[in-house]
């Protein structure tokens, strides 16, 4: 059985809104959210004063057995196809030296670079794996159906002919800016691969005719502003998406994307369109919409599961507040009601508690409450160059 918390003198934020109030957790879940909560039994007190309470978010798109790679390619493109060719027939030493690495160890990775930007869910492009079914430190989409891209799919028209009623089917669509990636819309539609199922992923190279084709089909678009960036100096065309057709946000594997969510969501801030609160959205309800996720996904509620992270309260504005944080300004992450890594600092009762691995994020010392995570950590240092937080102060 978890342990019993009572989270007191937070500000809460909900769906879209923010408030005072204290969490009572037990066996995993909230139990009560109120004002002036009275301690019951041998509940452990966490004073959250001065700090944010924000659900977990969820992350709509990522690869997670590719997170120790560092950006690799030599952009501009004009599509994805031709950046995958280009990085095995010029990386393929960097690529055999990440795969030699034990999958188990890739996805575990995977699966701590969205922690340590709040995320609790995730949603991965790949084949569901058996190491996720069993004391995997995320939760992990499980009910989806998905082909890599029109290209690069062995066989698409069979990922169609497997698609089931009411799950999501996964597509990279439209990656790219030139005629190929513009037809990309078109062509799935002829397939008959374009229905509410379909989370098109990327969408750069849409045309005015496709966001209608798009809207029609009601279909959902992941968005990954950085990657895209990085890729082909251009994103997807949100501010014509917006309103028509459901949006989630998703980080993509460091390959060519940003290293946290946080980042991503500073990118995305570039939009003008898109207020800090209506992004906050696109990391909790959007993605709960489109992935049919539980109710209690990407928000706090009574019943619901304790899936919550506490952020300093830097500005006014909890959603401001979100985005600008750092790995380092995470004073506490919960999954399923179980500390998954606080800072001694602030939280010394937790500490005391139990034994915890040390890790410095932005320098600010951090206890990972994993009994794997060190062993683990160490031996992958040599691939996380390219994370920032794990490398500075």
């Amino acid at each position: 059985m978890s342990r019993a918390y009572l989270l007191t003198q937070g500000s809460v934020v909900i769906a879209e809104e923010t408030f005072e109030a204290d969490l009572r957790i037990r066996n995993g879940r909230i139990s009560e959210i109120g004002l002036g909560l009275k301690p019951h039994g041998k509940e452990m007190i966490l004073d959250c004063s001065g700090h944010v309470i924000y659900p977990g978010l969820i992350n709509s798109h990522d690869h997670l057995a590719f997170n120790l790679f560092p950006r690799l390619g030599e952009p501009p493109y004009n599509n994805a196809y031709e950046w995958g060719k280009d990085l095995h027939r010029r990386w393929r030493t960097t690529i055999e030296s990440v795969v030699r690495i034990p999958l188990r160890y890739r996805l575990y990775w995977g699966a701590w670079k969205n922690l340590f930007s709040g995320v609790t869910r995730v949603v991965h492009h790949d084949v569901y794996s058996s190491y996720f079914r069993f004391v995997f430190p995320i939760d992990v989409l499980r009910r989806y159906d998905f082909a890599h891209s029109l290209q690069f799919d062995q066989n698409v028209h069979r990922a169609l002919r497997r698609r089931k009623r009411g799950v999501p089917f996964l597509i990279h669509l439209a990656e790219g800016t030139d005629e190929l990636s513009a037809g990309e819309v078109t062509s799935l539609k002829n397939l008959g691969g374009l229905d509410d199922r379909t989370v098109a992923v990327h969408v750069v190279g849409l045309t005015d005719k496709d966001v209608g084709l798009l809207t029609d089909a009601q279909t959902s678009v992941v968005w990954c502003p950085s990657s895209n960036l990085f890729l082909f100096g251009k994103t997807a065309p949100v501010r014509s998406l917006s309103g028509k057709v459901p949006i989630a946000m998703g980080t993509d594997s460091t390959l060519t994307g940003n290293a946290t969510l946080f980042e991503e969501l500073r990118t995305a801030q570039e939009e003008p369109l898109l207020s800090a609160r209506k992004l906050f959205t696109l990391v909790t309800k959007c993605p709960r919409t489109i992935f049919r996720l539980p109710p209690d996904a990407g928000t706090l509620r009574q019943g619901g599961k304790a899936d919550l992270f506490l952020l300093r309260a830097e500005m006014e504005n909890a959603f401001e507040t979100l985005l600008t944080a750092n790995p380092g300004d995470i004073s506490l992450l919960m999954r399923d009601g179980q500390v998954v890594f606080h800072e001694p600092a602030i939280f010394p009762k937790l500490t005391n508690s139990g034994v915890g691995a040390p890790v410095r994020l932005n320098g600010r010392m951090k206890s990972v409450q994993s009994p794997r995570f060190s062993k683990i950590y160490e031996e992958l240092k040599p691939f996380l160059h390219h994370y920032s937080y794990l490398n500075s102060g």
